[in-house]
């Protein structure tokens, strides 16, 4: 497995990964199919920090775990901080293709993020009903921080996760 930044020269891996997470609930894919590279370029354009974003996101850079010529998960990295980030939509967020779930993408993608992009801590989240993701952020140093609420994702676990 290795670790690739997001680039446009990823369409083609990026449609079939797409289109398995979006078949498996996860919304952020609707419409990659039709344009992967477009979406990887709002990517990069998202990473620069000269973008406009929403009031209080900050650039994030999406990194991509391949193998074989194949996109196994994605895991995104905000850059700075803010309350906002802090405390609603955090620093850290990932996930693994459903057909490479329970094979070490999460642990191996966090952990590279960790060693090697992390400068501080990060927060980094989990539905109380993610056991699995829960044990992926914690088996990487994740200190719990405790739980909150929300309304379209029901109870979270916050952890703060720094360098080792």
């Amino acid at each position: 497995m290795e670790v690739v930044e997001a680039n446009p020269g990823l369409a083609h891996k990026l449609v079939s990964y797409a289109k398995e997470c979006l078949d498996s609930g996860i919304p952020k894919y609707e419409g990659v199919e039709q344009d992967p590279e477009a979406y990887l370029l709002g990517l990069v354009a998202h990473s620069m920090e000269t973008t406009e974003l929403p009031n209080g996101y900050l650039p994030s850079t999406t990194y991509y775990c391949v193998s074989n010529s194949e996109i196994l998960g994605a895991i995104r990295v905000r850059k700075g901080t803010n309350t906002k980030v802090e405390n609603v939509i955090v620093h850290v967020g990932y996930e693994t293709r459903p057909s490479a779930r329970g094979k070490g993408v999460a642990s191996f993608l966090l952990t590279w993020v960790r060693d090697h992009v992390v400068v501080d801590s990060v927060i980094v989240t989990c539905s109380i009903e993610n056991p699995a993701s829960q044990k992926v952020i914690e088996n990487c140093g994740g200190d719990y921080l405790g739980n909150y609420t929300d309304e379209s994702e029901g109870t979270v676990r916050r952890y703060r996760l720094a360098r080792t």
